[in-house]
């Protein structure tokens, strides 16, 4: 049985995950959340972060198995009227109608979430609150470990 294999990425040009299993995925999309808000804790954020943290899943092209899934049936319906009237039923072979992907991954990475210790709701249009939990994470640590190196540094002088 051939194992489905999940690609991710935001824009045209960052892949977060490429050809990867279900699981794998899931953790390409929380490893990419975490990195995001860490970089803007330190106000080093890239766009693609941003993206992610103001348009949630929402903003992610998915694949399963190469092809593009759709979250909009009606944009899938218009796309696919359009390459029907001008291709030779190429869309067909290379996209594939499956909002219920998303509702998965939104479903499953909420209880990554909760099992790392944080209360987040659906992250399907909007990542915001996760964003704001894990940089406030990201700041105290960071304040700790500042504190930590002073009172080392002083208590051996």
């Amino acid at each position: 049985m051939r194992q489905d294999l999940y690609s991710a990425a935001v824009g045209e040009s960052r892949m977060i995950a490429e050809g990867v299993p279900y699981n794998e995925l899931l953790r390409r999309i929380m490893e990419f959340t975490i990195r995001g808000a860490l970089a803007r804790s330190t106000d080093d954020s890239e766009w693609e972060h941003e993206e992610l943290r103001r348009k949630g899943l929402a903003s992610l092209r998915l694949f399963h198995n190469n092809r593009a899934v759709w979250l909009s049936s009606q944009t899938f319906a218009e796309e696919r009227a359009e390459a029907r009237r001008e291709r030779d039923g190429r869309f067909d072979k290379r996209n594939e109608l499956d909002p219920g992907l998303y509702e998965r991954l939104d479903r499953d990475l909420r209880r990554g979430w909760q099992k790392a210790g944080y209360r987040v709701e659906s992250q399907m249009h909007d990542m915001k609150k996760i964003f704001v939990e894990l940089e406030r994470e990201a700041s105290e640590r960071a304040a700790g470990a500042r504190e930590g190196l002073l009172a080392e540094v002083l208590n051996g002088y």
